[in-house]
């Protein structure tokens, strides 16, 4: 039989082992929801915390404000319309509405796109079914899941935060944000490279879009939510296939 002190040693061998996973804890997100929602309240006190303990950089400063600074620098700022506040109507059309519509039409575009280029070597049809299974694997949650976390919100920070860097660092370098933005969407096209061509020109036109709705309203939300509700009626279709 196993000692008491074994055992305790044992189970605290086992919770390091799991919460050295911190750094990754969203892809725990599909099958232990519980224990990734734990992990990332415990990062989250602990960013709390580290700020606290930092001294004021200015003579105006809270959590709030540092959080709120951090988020606007990942473009996750408000809506704003030619640089001005709008109204929480506005907010609420650039955030549902105009994402739903443009989502669609998307959505017909890459329907077309799949008869006029069908994916024939096995190499991308392997990659394609290895994305769907990953983005199917636990049914409708891990789908949705997939759909905003893994791609929308991720993909949407990592391509098009840069150019509103730029457009925020020079406002009126219309040259310089043009070619920012068309490097961005050809990288965003690129990196769909292995699922075939339909994927890296609807992902072509879709960074396009994205890069665009950025662009006006100087926040990345409207472009997540566009991509996020693409992305949802997509993998929504493979659960239910």
């Amino acid at each position: 039989m196993a000692s008491k002190a074994s055992v305790q040693s044992g189970s605290s061998s086992h919770f390091w082992d799991r919460f050295s996973e911190f750094a990754t804890f969203a892809r725990l997100a599909p099958n232990e929801p519980g224990f990734a929602a734990l992990l990332g309240l415990h990062g989250l006190v602990a960013a709390v915390v580290v700020v606290k303990l930092v001294p004021p950089c200015g003579p105006v400063w809270s959590v709030g404000a540092e959080l709120a600074r951090g988020f606007r620098w990942l473009g996750l700022a408000p809506v704003r319309i030619r640089n001005q506040p709008v109204s929480r109507r506005t907010q609420l059309l650039w955030l549902v509405a105009i994402p739903g519509t443009l989502a669609l039409l998307h959505l017909l575009l890459a329907t077309q796109l799949v008869t006029a280029f069908p994916v024939i070597d096995p190499a991308e049809d392997a990659a394609n079914d290895a994305r769907e299974i990953l983005g199917t694997k636990y049914g409708l949650y891990s789908a949705l899941t997939y759909a905003f976390f893994g791609s929308a919100l991720v993909e949407e920070i990592a391509f098009r935060n840069v150019v509103l860097l730029v457009q925020r660092w020079r406002p009126h370098a219309t040259l310089l944000i043009a070619i920012i933005a068309t490097a961005s969407t050809a990288l965003f096209a690129v990196s769909h490279l292995n699922y075939g061509t339909a994927n890296v020109v609807s992902g072509f036109v879709g960074g396009a879009v994205y890069v665009g709705l950025a662009l006006y309203t100087r926040s990345l939300w409207p472009a997540i939510m566009t991509h996020f509700i693409y992305n949802t009626v997509i993998m929504v279709g493979w659960v239910a296939m």
